[in-house]
């Protein structure tokens, strides 16, 4: 069971998301705080596996980002909003575990979302990944194959899992991988992921 702590500056969106995931028997909420200074508090006096963040106008503050990125460093953070946000975005992609749903994603969503950061893993939902900017355009474009080799790598699977999921050899995989690294300019299969994600070209 996962123990999840939740922050909302609202009353009634605290109450009501306490509400919905207590109907998973997978979930336990084990406490509700209203503003992030609380939530400090609460998770030193509990167990928390991750923390929901119910993102208000308040999120897109400074102050709020921060705060996110400090999170981050201890327990998964799966955030709920209402629009993107690059420097939220661009945060959870550091951190490499975390998630961003829409404020109206479903019980089933939120525990799928829960389940995979507490895994250590990155959950985005495509209508909050915010638009590339200049410098994470890509020079050149991917071909169909390279994107399903990305795809798959995304999902964290070895170069052996790949040539298997595709029916194809394992060197053919090396190649694929190297001409990614080369058009998204980067340095590690992490780095050609994060790319991938920010350039749109594929979702976590």
């Amino acid at each position: 069971m996962i123990q999840v702590a939740i922050m909302s500056a609202e009353n009634s969106r605290r109450s009501r998301l306490e509400r919905r995931l207590s109907a998973d028997p997978s979930l336990n909420v084990v406490g509700l705080a209203p503003t992030f200074a609380f939530l400090q508090t609460l998770l030193v006096d509990t167990a928390a596996d991750a923390v929901i963040i119910d993102g208000t106008e308040e999120m897109s503050s400074d102050f709020a980002r921060e705060w996110v990125a400090e999170l981050l460093e201890t327990v998964p953070v799966l955030v709920l909003a209402s629009a993107p946000d690059s420097s939220i975005f661009n945060r959870v992609l550091r951190a490499e575990r975390g998630a961003i749903l829409s404020r109206d994603a479903s019980v089933e969503q939120i525990a799928h979302a829960l389940r995979a950061i507490c895994a250590g893993l990155l959950v985005f939902e495509g209508s909050l990944t915010p638009r590339p900017d200049s410098e994470d355009e890509l020079l050149t474009e991917l071909t169909a194959r390279e994107l399903q080799v990305l795809r798959l790598l995304a999902e964290g699977l070895s170069n052996r899992d790949i040539a298997e999921r595709l029916g194809i050899s394992e060197h053919t995989i090396k190649f694929h991988i190297a001409s990614i690294l080369g058009k998204l300019q980067a340095s590690s299969r992490t780095e050609a992921v994060t790319r991938g994600v920010r350039s749109g070209l594929i979702e976590l």
